[in-house]
C-alpha cells in the first residue's frame, strides 16, 4: 500500500478542520459522532500503512545488501568468473547473468551501481513516509498507534551479538 503525500496532507488538513469544527459545534452530537468515526477509520489506518512501509524497506534493505555484496565481488580482480557463477544469495545465485554467458563483469558492475542508486533514492522516500505516519499517528492517537505498532518496537527486535559484529568487520 503506498501512501502518497497529497493524500497524507489532505487527510492531516481535513482532521485539523474536523477538529475546528468539533469545536465550533460542541452541542451537536450526531455531527460529533460522525467525525469521530471518520477520524478514527484514518488513524486505525496509518498503523497498517506503518507496517507495511516498514516491511518495503526490509525488502529495500535486503536488495541493497545483496547489490553491495555484488559490487564488492566484481571489483576484486581476484574473483574468478567461473566461481562468481557458483555463489548464492539467500539460497538464489548472486550472479545469474553470468550464467547465461552474454553479460561481462564490468557491464554487471555498471547496472549494480545503478540499482543501488535507485534503491537508495527509493530507501530514503520511504523513510521519510514512515516518519510522517509515524509523526501523524502519535499526533492524532499516540496510546492507540503505540499500542498497534507495540511489534516493532526496538524492545521486540534482535539483540545485537558481539561475536556477529566481530566476524562481519573481520576482526
Amino acid at each position: 500500500m503506498d501512501v502518497r503525500l497529497n493524500r497524507l496532507l489532505n487527510s492531516a488538513e481535513k482532521l485539523i478542520q474536523d477538529k475546528k469544527d468539533t469545536k465550533d459545534v460542541s452541542g451537536k452530537t450526531g455531527t460529533t459522532l460522525q467525525k469521530a468515526d471518520e477520524k478514527s477509520d484514518f488513524v486505525v489506518s496509518l498503523p497498517v500503512q506503518y507496517h507495511n512501509i516498514q516491511s518495503r524497506l526490509t525488502e529495500l534493505q535486503k536488495q541493497l545488501s545483496k547489490e553491495q555484496s555484488r559490487i564488492g565481488l566484481l571489483e576484486d580482480t581476484t574473483q574468478e568468473e567461473n566461481k562468481l557463477k557458483e555463489l548464492l544469495f539467500e539460497g538464489e545465485p548472486l550472479f545469474p547473468e553470468l550464467g547465461e554467458g552474454n553479460v561481462s563483469k564490468p557491464e554487471i558492475l555498471e547496472t549494480s551501481k545503478g540499482t543501488i542508486a535507485n534503491l537508495l533514492a527509493e530507501l530514503k522516500k520511504k523513510e521519510v513516509e514512515g516518519e510522517n505516519i509515524f509523526s501523524l499517528g502519535m499526533m492524532l492517537s499516540p496510546e492507540e498507534f503505540k499500542g498497534k505498532i507495540g511489534s516493532v518496537s526496538t524492545a521486540s527486535m534482535k539483540p545485537i551479538s558481539e561475536t556477529m559484529v566481530k566476524r562481519l568487520l573481520g576482526s
